[in-house]
């Protein structure tokens, strides 16, 4: 090894400029000889193979291929591997991105066949980096790979590392794994439905002026502006762990981001978040049915036209005052809450909730005194005296 040692040095010396820092282009070029003449005397009792791994830039070459060289060409293999690194090493960011995505193009990864359970016993295709296609692309093949209906539905992905433990109900978990699924709400990614305990049931409720049953699930609404992004960024995490190639949710992400939530268009209205609400809702529909026939998700541009549209279609949610005239003229009358008074509303014990077009409501008697007033004490109607 001393005896490698001192040859090493020596061609050092002999040719200080190839030997920095260092890559290669081609074995071929390389050893073709540099000079006629031998680079130096060897010693008889050198081994080649202890030079070799005095070298770094060898490193990566395969020892079966090391083994038939003599020490000449070791050491020109060498010199020319780390003048070519060094090169290398010069081009900008962008050359060397753009060498790599070249180098992929012209050798793809092949990855043998295997078994994979989507728990313990993970495929190494699952750690490939990441396509570079049109997320719309990666959409679309996997409509042709998958067919309409998805994959079987989990409900143990790990949301608690990333900050979202605790915060998808198990329909969510279920409408996730589908991507054709109607049912599909932003509500089921808000953290108060996940400790509801009727969460599966359904509610049968007289509807507000009219004498018809109304049928609905359990869940309640989004109160405010931060339980309404903190959904968001669940269900966009949920989504990632259930098909990291569906990036339909980001895309409502970055189009919120990119306009501040609509701060904009909804400008000092007071349901703010039951509008935003409803019209992710509706691009949950629209992607399910962009998914069922085949068609791409709806991107971060493509929203800034929906949301348009929908608006339009939508204008009673943006006037000024509440939708029903009585609201109007009896303000007073119009923000306490009935479901309390009854002792059937979801937060019985607060002082005050939300509507579902986001008003807040008061938790006070609603019991007439006479003279158009009312008694607005804290207890409900039943317990007045």
């Amino acid at each position: 090894m001393n005896t490698a040692n001192t040859l090493i040095r020596e061609e050092q010396l002999r040719h200080p400029s190839l030997y920095s820092t260092s890559l290669a282009n081609t074995v071929s070029t390389v050893l073709e000889p540099i000079s006629k003449g031998p680079l130096f005397q060897t010693a008889d009792n050198t081994d080649p193979m202890d030079v070799c791994r005095l070298l770094p830039a060898l490193a990566e070459l395969p020892e079966a291929m090391l083994k038939k060289l003599d020490l000449a060409t070791i050491f020109q293999l060498n010199a020319a591997l780390a003048k070519d690194k060094k090169s290398a090493a010069k081009l900008s960011v962008n050359a060397r991105l753009n060498l790599n995505a070249k180098k992929l193009i012209e050798s793809p990864t092949t990855i043998a066949a295997g078994v994979d359970n989507r728990r313990d016993l993970l495929h190494p295709a699952r750690f490939l980096g990441g396509a570079t296609c049109s997320a719309s692309e990666m959409w679309l093949s996997a409509r042709r790979i998958l067919g309409d209906k998805g994959v079987p539905a989990l409900g143990s992905y790990d949301l608690d590392s990333l900050g979202c433990g605790g915060c998808v109900t198990p329909k969510g978990w279920e409408a996730l794994h589908n991507p054709s699924s109607q049912e599909l709400k932003l509500k089921m990614f808000y953290m108060p439905n996940v400790a509801n305990t009727g969460l599966s049931a359904k509610k049968v409720a007289l509807a507000d002026g009219d004498e018809a049953l109304s049928i609905g699930d359990s869940l309640r609404e989004i109160a405010d502006m931060e339980g309404y992004r903190a959904a968001l960024n669940t269900a966009r995490e949920a989504l990632h762990s259930v098909m990291p190639w569906n990036r339909s949710i980001s895309a409502i992400v970055g189009f919120m981001t990119n306009s501040n939530y609509l701060s904009e268009d909804l400008k000092s209205n007071n349901r703010r978040v039951a509008i935003l609400s409803e019209f992710t809702d509706y691009v949950f529909g629209r992607n399910a049915l962009n998914w069922e026939n085949g068609h791409p998700f709806l991107s971060a541009d493509d929203l800034a036209h929906v949301w348009m549209q929908w608006k339009g279609k939508r204008s009673a949610l943006f006037t000024k005052y509440s939708e029903k005239p009585w609201q109007r003229t009896n303000s007073k009358k119009s923000d306490i809450c009935r479901r309390f008074n009854v002792g059937h509303c979801p937060k019985q014990a607060d002082k005050e909730c939300k509507s579902h077009f986001g008003l807040t409501l008061r938790h006070v008697c609603n019991k007439f005194l006479g003279g158009g007033k009312m008694c607005e004490k804290d207890h409900p109607r039943s317990d007045h005296k």
